[in-house]
């Protein structure tokens, strides 16, 4: 199963938005009056500086939420609480600590397939891809009026209340004026600090994720004009070729979080000559060939950012192979969490303790070594004390090295 979040850019897309605004804000909830188009949008939807953000499972439409940049009509938040007071207050402090002048935005208008609001993954996923644009934009402060039934949702994500609740005539259930920084709430949306790579910015402004479950095929070796790659936010990847009878797969690689595969199509026209497939569940960022070459006409440089990542690449790859070829099962054990150890992310409420979201199975799938054994061996570290494990999760207590 596979779900891929982006920004609605064509008339379907914007409609199914404004649809699934209707469906869950109007006929599940009645928090707005009925209209005949069965639709919800505003002024603010036509501006330049909005964003929709549309999820999908399939060609059905499963959640939304809308990002705004301050400008001059201000926010859409602004029609529902007086926010310029602490708009001043943030100036001032920018300027009292020589910063430039704040920039807010706006998140609001989340709505979310009843069938799909028990997929964490999704609620997550549409937030990361507001942050996103916002980081892309340069906004440093996030504010929104928040409906007082999921208060204690926001309240999770490190937003904190301004004010009362308030009421706004053409809305039956009351809201709370609510901030945060921009760098809080992407901590909460990507569990830690968000580290930059060469390949993060590669990757900046595609603004398109792909959310796929274990077993999920992502293309395979029969796919002619392939025009997307992809960087692996979170999880796991196995990289396979077709035996020559086609009834077998031979492992080629396992990839983790900061890992691209696929590039090979933005600058060709073959087609696929691998299959890819998730071993965990697993989030992808989408970069399609179409906005590859918008970007290297437009800068040059961006050609040589990539061609340096692939070379890096075909090194790794190398060291890789040379590691299933002949290293022993403890020395491919060893290798391959210490490369996990490289991926792994600052843990929100204990940033000195790094995580890996990946259980044991995942693990010996990487390393290619016998479950029992891998397991054995991940057991007999946390009881050194330098990992610890969960059925989800391996957490490192020391620096990666």
């Amino acid at each position: 199963m596979s779900i891929r979040v982006k920004v609605a850019s064509t008339p379907v897309e914007l409609n199914h938005v404004y649809q699934l605004r209707y469906q869950v804000y109007v006929e599940e909830y009645a928090y707005m009056q009925a209209n005949p188009q069965r639709i919800i949008m505003d002024m603010f939807d036509g501006m330049p500086d909005s964003y929709n953000i549309i999820a999908y499972d399939g060609e059905t439409p499963v959640g939304t939420i809308r990002v705004v940049i301050d400008g001059a009509l201000q926010l859409p938040a602004d029609q529902m609480y007086d926010f310029n007071q602490y708009r001043s207050q943030l100036i001032l402090q920018n300027h009292e600590q020589n910063l430039p002048p704040p920039l807010l935005a706006n998140s609001g208008m989340f709505a979310i397939d009843a069938n799909w609001r028990n997929r964490r993954d999704l609620f997550r996923a549409l937030f990361k891809l507001s942050c996103d644009i916002g980081e892309a934009r340069g906004v440093t402060d996030i504010i929104t009026t928040a409906n007082i039934e999921t208060l204690a949702i926001y309240k999770r994500m490190g937003l904190k209340a301004l004010g009362a609740q308030v009421r706004h005539e053409h809305i039956s259930v009351s809201m709370v004026p609510m901030h945060c920084t921009m760098q809080q709430i992407t901590q909460w949306a990507f569990g830690g600090p968000r580290a930059h790579t060469k390949l993060t910015e590669l990757f900046s402004e595609s603004f398109e994720y792909l959310l796929v479950s274990a077993g999920t095929p992502i293309f395979n070796a029969s796919e002619e004009n392939a025009e997307e790659a992809y960087l692996i936010s979170s999880g796991a990847i196995s990289i396979a070729m077709d035996r020559a009878d086609q009834q077998q797969h031979f492992d080629l690689a396992t990839l983790t979080a900061g890992e691209l595969f696929g590039e090979s199509c933005l600058f060709d026209e073959q087609g696929r000559t691998v299959n890819a497939a998730a071993i965990v569940n697993t989030d992808l960022l989408v970069l399609k060939k179409q906005d590859f070459w918008q970007k290297v006409n437009k800068d040059p440089s961006y050609m040589k950012t990539i061609l340096k990542v692939m070379e890096q690449k075909l090194r790794d790859v190398g060291r890789r192979a040379l590691i299933y070829a002949h290293a022993s099962k403890q020395e491919r054990l060893e290798f391959f969490l210490e490369q996990l150890s490289k991926t792994a992310k600052p843990m929100l409420k204990k940033p000195h303790q790094r995580v890996v979201r990946m259980g044991g199975h995942a693990f010996s799938v990487i390393s290619g070594v016998e479950r029992d054994e891998s397991q054995a061996f991940l057991e007999q570290q946390a009881l050194t004390g330098s990992i610890g494990l969960t059925d989800k999760s391996i957490i490192f207590y020391s620096e990666a090295r």
